[in-house]
Parts: structure tokens; sequence; C-alpha cells
């Protein structure tokens, strides 16, 4: 499921999201500058490579290099949430890479929102798991929200971007729904009654009259949108290179500054669990980063009992291994 939307008020440029999901596990990860990457992508895709010019945070559920979201050093920052009208486009010979790779790569890779959109465009998302859309924001205030309909990208930027709020239903339905004044979808599911509810109380948020905004100001926001399954918030502070977090199993908001790192290519790579993050202790919780670290990220992913009903995966110990040791082998 999930929420992200927009915060712009005054000195204000901050992304907010909601992660909603039966899962607790949650990690955050560095990425440096002047590495060279290659997407793990099976035959016959031909796997996307580059080189990743900014430094940057991301936070996943899954694995390093395979983010949920993040910010970079130049401030751009990429998020996403379940969209299952998704339809990426269809097999040919771009350079291509998963949903979350993709999220890796514009972060490594872009500034802004228009560069991330111009790469975008030289890379196919193929191989993935789930169906997603995505909002980019970026340090001067640019937003946009790319989603994939009948294999096309589709980009809501600009005018055609009024309102910058993403839940689970496309941005075009969403938005229109919202303009007519439809505050109730009695013909809809329960899912989609679920992501136009939050929507509409993003959206009123969002058009109240109020300048000066604090970061609780956002995290309250975020709280009125919550669902049962809301495993962690997020406030990405642009401007300062902070990103704000609480989780479902600590309410206290931590604070995680990007300017207290190394992105240097001869730098170590820094990893914490974020449910275990206090909030006065900010960054100097990161530890070293390991594949071992990465391999017990992943194995609880993909053996998370509940999940694993759901998807009915088949990932043997030997694919943990070698994911765990991927990010390895970019150097």
């Amino acid at each position: 499921m999930s929420t992200v939307f927009h915060l712009k008020r005054n000195k204000v440029n901050w992304i907010c999201k909601n992660q909603d999901v039966i899962y607790e596990g949650v990690h955050l990860f560095t990425n440096h500058r002047d590495l060279h990457k290659t997407a793990l992508v099976m035959p016959p895709g031909t796997p996307a490579a580059w080189v990743s010019k900014y430094g940057s945070i991301t936070i996943s559920q899954v694995a390093k290099d395979q983010p949920n979201g993040g910010m970079n050093e130049a401030g751009l920052v990429v998020e996403q949430t379940t969209l299952w009208q998704s339809e990426y486009p269809t097999a040919d010979e771009w350079p291509s890479l998963n949903e979350l790779y993709w999220i890796q790569y514009l972060l490594d890779t872009c500034s802004t929102v228009e560069e991330a959109l111009h790469a975008a465009s030289n890379v196919r998302i193929d191989q993935s798991t789930t169906k997603l859309h995505y909002l980019l924001a970026d340090a001067s205030g640019d937003c946009a929200i790319i989603e994939f309909i009948n294999g096309q990208m589709i980009v809501h930027h600009d005018e055609q971007l009024p309102l910058p709020v993403m839940t689970n239903t496309v941005y075009s339905k969403a938005n229109q729904d919202i303009q007519l004044g439809i505050r109730h979808w009695f013909d809809r599911d329960e899912y989609e009654c679920n992501s136009m509810d939050r929507y509409l109380i993003v959206a009123d948020a969002l058009q109240a009259d109020t300048d000066e905004v604090r970061v609780e100001d956002a995290f309250r926001i975020l709280s009125t949108a919550k669902r049962e399954d809301t495993v962690y918030s997020l406030v990405y502070d642009i401007h300062a290179r902070i990103i704000y977090a609480r989780t479902s199993r600590n309410q206290a908001i931590v604070s995680i500054s990007l300017s207290k790192f190394d992105y240097s290519k001869q730098a170590s790579s820094k990893a914490a669990n974020l449910q275990k993050l206090h909030a006065d202790k900010g960054s100097c919780q990161f530890e070293a980063y390991s594949a071992a670290y990465n391999r017990q990220a992943i194995h609880a992913f993909f053996r998370d009992p509940v999940l694993t009903s759901i998807f009915k995966w088949e990932i043997t110990d030997e694919m943990i291994q070698y994911l765990a040791h991927y990010p390895d082998t970019a150097y």
C-alpha cells in the first residue's frame, strides 16, 4: 500500500512517506560515489550498467542496492508505492533493471528531477516482482510522479501535477476524483476505497492555508493517513539533507543527517537497522556494512512466513547467499 506526498511551504521542501506492509524489517544503507555497478538481471535481459556520481542513504526492506526509497547528497529523493495497474515496458534490447534497482540507479546518477526523467527513459524495468509507481523531488522544489501504464512511461510533472500525492490509485484517476469533489467511493472495493481515503486526507492537508510547518506537523499528517500495517514513516528534509524517521516499534523521531557520512569510494559503507535506532544517538549508531549484514536482512525478508505464504516465492539458500554478495561486485 503506502502513501507519499510532497510538502512545500516557504523554506520547507519535504517528501513524506508511510510504508505500509506486513513485514517489520527495515534497514538503512550508505551508497558511495565512483562505483561501477551492473544491475542484477537474468538472461536474456541486458543488464543496465552505470557509474555512481552521488552518494546516498537508502531505506530498504530487502537488501542493499534494492531500496524502497532514499535521498542522495544532491538532494534528489525517489520514493514509491504499490500500483497494481502498473505494466512495465515489454522486453527489448534496452538495458534493464528491476523495479528497486531503478531507484538506486536514479539516486546514483541524477541530481535533479529533470535529470532523473531523462535517465529513466534510457533504461527499462524488467524481471520485477512488484508493481510500483514513483514520486521524485529535488532541491529546487521540483517534483514528478512516474507511472507505467499499458507498457508506457507516463510522467506527471509541472501543470500535470496539481497535487503531489501518491497512494495506490492511478494518479490521473485519483486527482480527477478530488478535483470533482468526490469524497466517497461506494462503487469500489475495500483496497481502492482505502487508497482514495488516504489520498483525500493528504490532499485536504496540503490545501490547508498553513505557511509555517514543523517536522512534527508532517508526521501528524502521516499519522492521519497511516494504516494498521504502517511499518515506518519518513520525512525527507531536502534542504537540510536530513531524513527523519519513526517506526512501528519506536515512535520517537530519529534524525539521520547525510552530512555525517563519507561517500568517497575509499570509505567503508555503513548500515543500520532502523527499528533499533535511538532518537538521541543519530548517525553514530550505524555499523560497518558487510555481506553478512546484507545476508541477514535478505534471509529475514525471504524467509518471513507471512510474506512467503502470500508471494509463494521459492528462494534457495544459494540464491540468498548470491544476493547478499552481489553489491560487492561494484568496483
